[in-house]
């Protein structure tokens, strides 16, 4: 049904970048952004849980799958021969007017600047624990600079998302090494090999009070609806996106099975987050924080990139209407001032884990679940799905709010908790 109904409102007018990425190139470019950081965080969300996160990241991958089939759709909602919008404000301007607008910028703008965020603080505290065995005295916030002025060169060189070919790949490769490494060491060297005078750590089947705040940061790790226009605007075959969305959900969704059931199996509710800080010192260790940290680098340009795509767009920063070379003069210039921007932020809340959750549950959980169901059903009309899919709606959105809410409550105790700790130390 999905795939029938997105292939009567797909063919439209093309979006103004060049329809030139294939499916392995459109594969990859979700991907890298859905299975970044948040694979690190998983085996501590099945702490939370207990062996019912099994359940919660399944449901989650085929979610995340409904709604980006429903985000495309909303881009075509003008029917053949309609204009086809290219982004998540135009589709909120599209169904609720201005104000739909304004909150779907929100909400669309904290994702893509606060995942960033994220990136940044990770890869530094990765490179301070790599180099500081070295005998480099940079701190922690030194290194999160460096790594800020690395993620502004492509920023500056790349225009659109179909240049990001490469990057994608290379990003999509390095998640993987680090899945297989976090996943084989948690299996070698689990908590009572590595601690056998320790008792064994504990292992639940469901622990009901910790789902709605592991829930966000599983959400979080399916989550990549910002650049979904983006890439699917590169496509040459666009009809090809429910596969593309899909077959990206169950990689993800294997990928994170593998991480999280090895390594809570492994470290029971004695994990922590991020996973790497679990598993032993040494060389895979090493090896695996040097690819996620170059994971992470790769990715910020590709979610920064869908940001500017639509700040160019919206402002017209054009190379028809300004000229190459003024074009190129603002775009570098307004660039360069966004990343100094969230650099900034990062270095002022260096705690990754309840920083992450806090983003996840306001943003992430908005734009995955809720807004891409709610603008469907106001520009097509409740009508337009069967009874049985509207059921689907109103579970999606029940898991959206539940998340939201409940999740951003805790990340903000868990803040405040944080920062008072800081002052005191």
């Amino acid at each position: 049904m999905l795939e029938s109904q997105t292939e009567q409102v797909i063919q439209v007018a093309d979006p103004p970048q060049p329809r030139n990425a294939g499916f392995i190139r459109s594969f990859s470019n979700v991907v890298c952004i859905i299975i970044g950081t948040g694979c690190l965080q998983i085996p501590y969300a099945f702490a939370k849980t207990g062996w019912i996160g099994v359940l919660i990241v399944v449901m989650s991958g085929f979610i995340g799958g409904y709604t980006g089939i429903l985000t495309i759709r909303c881009l075509y909602y003008q029917g053949p021969g309609g204009h086809r919008l290219h982004s998540f404000p135009q589709i909120g301007r599209a169904a609720f007017g201005r104000w739909g607008q304004y909150a779907t910028q929100f909400f669309n703008y904290l994702y893509s600047l606060g995942t960033t965020c994220l990136y940044i603080i990770l890869s530094g505290q990765f490179i301070y624990q790599l180099v500081s065995t070295l005998g480099v005295t940079l701190s922690q916030k030194v290194w999160m600079v460096l790594v800020a002025i690395v993620m502004w060169l492509p920023v500056a060189i790349l225009k659109e998302m179909s240049e990001a070919a490469v990057m994608a790949v290379f990003g999509l490769l390095a998640s993987i090494v680090v899945i297989v490494v976090a996943t084989v060491m948690s299996i070698l060297k689990p908590y009572t090999v590595m601690y056998p005078d320790q008792p064994a750590p504990g292992h639940d089947v469901a622990i009901g009070i910790g789902v709605p705040v592991a829930l966000s940061s599983i959400v979080f790790s399916f989550a990549g609806s910002v650049v979904y226009p983006h890439v699917e605007a590169s496509m040459r075959k666009p009809k090809q996106w429910p596969m593309v969305i899909f077959a990206a959900m169950i990689f993800c969704a294997a990928c994170y099975l593998l991480i999280g059931v090895a390594g809570y199996w492994a470290y029971g509710d004695q994990v922590v987050s991020p996973v790497l800080d679990s598993i032993p010192t040494g060389a895979p260790a090493t090896v695996a924080k040097i690819m996620i940290t170059a994971h992470v680098i790769i990715a910020a340009p590709i979610m920064l990139l869908s940001f500017y795509l639509e700040i160019e767009q919206q402002w017209q920063i054009t190379p028809q209407r300004l000229g190459k070379k003024r074009e190129f003069i603002i775009r570098l210039v307004y660039r360069s001032i966004v990343v100094a921007i969230v650099c900034g932020v990062s270095l002022a809340i260096p705690y990754f884990s309840d920083f992450l959750s806090l983003i996840s549950s306001i943003a992430c959980v908005t734009m995955y679940a809720i807004i891409p169901v709610v603008c469907y059903l106001k520009l097509y009309g409740h009508r337009i799905a069967p009874w049985y899919e509207k059921i689907w709606m109103v579970f999606v959105l029940a898991v959206g709010a539940v998340a939201c809410i409940w999740g951003s409550i805790d990340a903000i105790k868990n803040l405040i908790k944080d920062a008072k700790g800081a002052a005191a130390a």
